[in-house]
C-alpha cells in the first residue's frame, strides 16, 4: 500500500523531534509561526507529534509591523490556533530605526522577541525547509564561505542566549509541506516580501529551479551541507588535539606555545584563533576571513593586533589572546562583568569590574610578576568602592568569589 504524504511527514518530523531530545522530552516547547506555508505545517506535524508525547505546545507569532494586514495575519494565526487547542501569543516588534539591513534587522529581533518571550522553555522550534536549506547555502557560496559557511543551517542549534533552536523541517520541501496543508485543510498566508527581487535571499530562491533542471537539485544541497559537517567536525577535532598540545587557558586570556602554532597547518592556526576570539570576547559570529587571515599574518610578524574585541599580542615566546580593555567597559551589569564572569554571593555594595591600572597598583608584586600588564587589567576583580578586595582569576585562594560562566575553551572548539 501506498503510504499518505500525511504519514510520511509526520513520521519523518516524528523522528527527527526524538533525535533531538535524546536525554527525554521536555515539558513545554515553543514554537514560531509567522502563518505562512511552512511554519503552518510545522505546528500541524508538532501538534500531531506531541499529543502522543505529552508535551505542551506554546505558539509565539511575531508581527513585525511592516506591512498592511499584519496584524489581522496574526490574528488568524491566533485563532487557528485556539480551534486546534494551542496557547498562542503575539508579540509586536516596534523598534527598528530604519538603519542597516532591513532582513538582517527582523531576523534579530525575532531572535530577541522568542528569548524574551519563552519564560522557562528552553526549546523552540523553527519552520525552516529543505529550499530554506538551499538559499542558505547558496548565498553563502555568493559571500564566498569556507567549509564551516558551507554546512548549512543546523538541525539543532544552541543559541547565545541559552535557548535550543530545533529545525525538523531541513529534510523536507516547501512544495511537500504545501501539499500536507492541502490534504489538512489548512489555510495559510503568503508573505508578498517573498516575491521582492531586492532581497539577496528571494533571488537565490528564483535561481533553484533552473539549477533543478541542471540535476542540482535541493536534496544535493542537503547532500553537501551533511558531508561539508563531517569534515568540520574532523578540522575542529584536530583543533581541539593541537590546542591540548600547545595551548592552556589562564584567566581571562588563551596562551599558545608561539613555534608550536605556528608550526601548525594554517587551517588549524585559522581555527584557533577565531574560536579563541569568540570564545574571549562572547561574540557569536565569526570574524570575517580577511581579518582573520591579516591577524595571523601581523603576529607572525611579532607585531600586536586587535580583533573582534580582543587583543592578540606575542609575549616570551608564546602568542597571547586576551580582551581588549575598553570593549570591558560597557557592561552595565554590576554583579557579572563582560558577560560571563558573576560575582558569587557578593554582599551588595560590591561590584566586579575590570582590574584596571589602579586595581593592578593594588596587588601584591609578586601576583603582578606572572601576567603582562595588557592582559593583566582586564582581568575581572571584586571592588568595594576603589579598594580591590579580591583578584580571583590571579590568586588561587580567591577563585570562589568569582564564577566563569562560559565552558572550558578545549570543549567550545567543538561545540561551534
Amino acid at each position: 500500500a501506498t503510504v499518505s504524504l500525511t504519514d510520511l511527514l509526520n513520521a519523518k518530523v516524528a523522528s527527527q523531534l526524538d533525535v533531538a531530545f535524546p536525554f527525554g522530552l521536555p515539558k513545554h516547547i515553543g514554537i514560531a509561526v509567522s502563518g505562512g506555508g511552512d511554519s503552518m505545517a510545522l505546528l500541524h506535524l508538532t501538534r500531531a507529534w506531541a499529543s502522543v508525547r505529552d508535551v505542551t505546545l506554546a505558539v509565539i507569532t511575531i508581527d513585525h509591523d511592516l506591512r498592511t494586514g499584519s496584524a489581522e495575519e496574526a490574528a488568524r494565526v491566533a485563532q487557528w490556533c485556539a480551534d486546534l487547542g494551542v496557547s498562542h501569543t503575539t508579540r509586536v516588534w516596534r523598534d527598528w530605526d530604519n538603519s542597516g539591513n532591513l532582513q538582517e534587522a527582523a531576523r534579530q529581533a525575532r531572535y530577541r522577541i522568542i528569548n524574551d518571550w519563552r519564560g522557562d522553555i528552553k526549546h523552540v522550534l523553527i519552520g525552516h525547509t529543505m529550499d530554506d536549506q538551499a538559499e542558505t547555502l547558496l548565498l553563502r557560496l555568493k559571500r564566498g564561505s569556507g567549509v564551516d559557511g558551507m554546512t548549512g543551517m543546523k538541525p539543532i542549534a544552541l543559541h547565545p542566549s541559552g535557548m535550543a533552536l530545533i529545525r525538523p523541517l531541513l529534510n523536507i520541501t516547501r512544495q511537500d509541506l504545501r501539499d500536507y496543508l492541502v490534504a489538512c485543510d489548512q489555510p495559510w498566508f503568503d508573505d508578498p516580501s517573498n516575491d521582492n527581487v531586492a532581497f539577496d535571499r528571494i533571488a537565490m530562491r528564483q535561481l533553484l529551479p533552473q539549477l533543478k533542471s541542471a540535476g542540482i537539485s535541493l536534496d544535493r544541497f542537503a547532500l553537501m551541507a551533511t558531508h561539508m559537517q563531517r569534515a568540520k567536525d574532523a578540522l575542529d577535532h584536530t583543533a581541539q588535539d593541537v590546542f591540548q598540545t600547545i595551548g592552556r587557558q589562564q584567566g581571562t586570556d588563551l596562551i599558545f606555545d608561539q613555534a608550536g602554532f605556528f608550526a601548525t597547518h594554517s587551517e588549524t592556526q585559522s581555527r584557533l584563533l577565531s574560536a579563541g576570539v569568540r570564545w574571549i570576547s562572547g561574540n557569536a559570529y565569526r570574524p570575517r576571513f580577511e581579518a582573520l587571515k591579516r591577524a595571523l599574518s601581523e603576529f607572525q610578524d611579532g607585531k600586536t593586533c586587535c580583533l573582534h574585541g580582543c587583543v592578540i599580542y606575542p609575549h616570551q615566546n608564546t602568542l597571547r589572546i586576551t580582551r581588549e580593555y575598553a570593549a570591558t567597559q560597557r557592561s552595565a551589569d554590576q554583579t557579572v562583568w563582560d558577560g560571563r564572569w558573576q560575582g558569587v554571593d557578593l554582599p551588595q555594595d560590591h561590584s566586579v569590574q575590570s582590574l584596571g591600572e589602579y586595581g593592578a597598583s593594588q596587588l601584591a608584586s609578586d601576583m603582578r610578576r606572572n601576567v603582562p600588564f595588557r592582559s593583566l587589567h582586564v582581568q575581572p576583580a571584586v571592588f568595594f568602592e576603589d579598594t580591590l578586595l579580591y583578584a580571583p582569576t590571579l590568586n588561587p585562594m580567591q577563585r570562589q568569589f568569582v564564577q566563569d560562566l562560559r565552558i572550558n575553551f578545549i570543549d567550545f572548539i567543538t561545540s561551534h
